[in-house]
């Protein structure tokens, strides 16, 4: 069965009346952030940022008590501290219903099952990684906004500049990523805080690297974050799946 498309999904305010979104995006990975933000000035919505889902519930709650609640929220899934699915269920416990706070997740992992359980934590539709601009403007859209089209920027997804920098971090973080994983080796430096240190940034490459079209890069990543996980404090194992990581790392980033 084929999962219908998110903006198929996100129908029922289709009809609502045009407004200026206020949007809050929940995502770990600052690249993958200042993209979101930049596409979102491109229909001039404000996009706020929170780095975690923990942050998010703490702006989200600081809004309504400003009395200048965000009217859409965007969630990462995949995030660290606290998920996006987690994040979803605390805001609805504490009565963030859906007409309060629509929330769209964000995703790579968009198979059946998984967008199903997006769905029953409490989410309204979902936005596929990497999200193109035209997706997000239709999600907009389908939450109330309407863009003054005569205002919208013109061409591309990010501005030419902006988009150099960010590849530029990119590619910056790559390398930092791989030196790291070489000087552990090197030292046999396996404690739980280098090791996550490595987990936390393969988990931001397999975030980004699709935007970059890199997708393969993207799933090296992922895999590898997961191999640390599984090899837990075992450092005989640690060494190998960092030794492995490195490799293919390596061959990726310094072809």
């Amino acid at each position: 069965m084929k999962e219908a498309s998110n903006t198929q999904w996100a129908t029922a305010k289709a009809g609502a009346s045009a407004k200026a979104l206020r949007v809050l995006l929940a995502e770990d990975t600052p690249i993958s952030a200042e993209a979101m933000r930049a596409m979102a000035e491109h229909f001039s919505v404000e996009m706020d940022i929170a780095a975690n889902g923990l942050e998010a519930i703490e702006l989200v709650e600081a809004a309504k008590a400003e009395g200048r609640p965000y009217s859409l929220m965007l969630v990462d899934v995949m995030m660290p501290i606290l998920d996006g699915v987690e994040t979803t269920k605390r805001l609805r416990a504490r009565g963030f219903d859906a007409d309060a706070l629509p929330i769209v997740a964000v995703t790579a992992a968009t198979s059946f099952d998984e967008i199903r359980s997006y769905r029953a934590c409490g989410m309204q539709a979902f936005l596929a990684k990497p999200v193109a601009l035209k997706d997000l403007g239709a999600t907009l859209e389908a939450w109330g906004h309407k863009a003054d089209k005569r205002a919208s920027k013109p061409a591309s997804t990010i501005e030419p500049a902006l988009m150099e920098a960010l590849e530029q971090q990119f590619r910056d973080r790559n390398k930092r990523t791989l030196k790291l994983v070489e000087t552990a080796i090197k030292n046999a430096d396996f404690s739980a805080e280098t090791v996550n240190e490595i987990r936390h940034l393969l988990h931001q490459i397999a975030g980004t690297a699709t935007t970059f079209g890199d997708a393969k890069l993207s799933e090296l990543a992922r895999a590898h974050e997961h191999a640390l996980i599984e090899a837990e404090m075992n450092e005989e194992e640690l060494k190998k799946r960092l030794q492995k990581a490195a490799k293919s790392l390596k061959e990726r980033i310094e072809p």
